[in-house]
């Protein structure tokens, strides 16, 4: 099977609220917003973050990130008020972040 892209789909329960925290969380606006319960997000390589609005299943989705420097990221996020609710490492460091639904956000590089 091979994949030009991989879409990532986050279900939060409130629009407003979860652009204000991704738009932070992800230092940036989104790049589209085709439908008021849809907004997206692009990073390199063609993978996409989708936030979408789905009231029964918010707080039950997970993403993994790799960031360039976990460290720089975690400063960043650290000045926003975002604290990881987890750290470990072992083959990798791992930090994990919720949202306010309950849905994971995991920033993890190699160690």
């Amino acid at each position: 099977m091979a994949f030009e892209s991989i879409l990532a789909g986050i279900a939060v329960a409130d629009m407003q609220r979860a652009r204000v925290w991704y738009s932070a969380f992800f230092d940036r606006e989104p790049d589209r917003v085709p439908m008021a319960t849809d907004m997206e997000w692009d990073f390199p390589g063609g993978s996409t973050v989708q936030v979408f609005k789905d009231e029964d299943r918010a707080g039950s989705s997970s993403a993994t990130l790799v960031p360039d420097d976990l460290d720089a990221e975690l400063a960043r996020l650290a000045e926003l008020g975002h604290q990881p609710k987890e750290r470990s490492s072992g083959k990798f460091e791992v930090a994990i972040f919720e949202d306010m639904d309950g849905n994971r956000l995991v920033l993890a590089e190699p160690a």
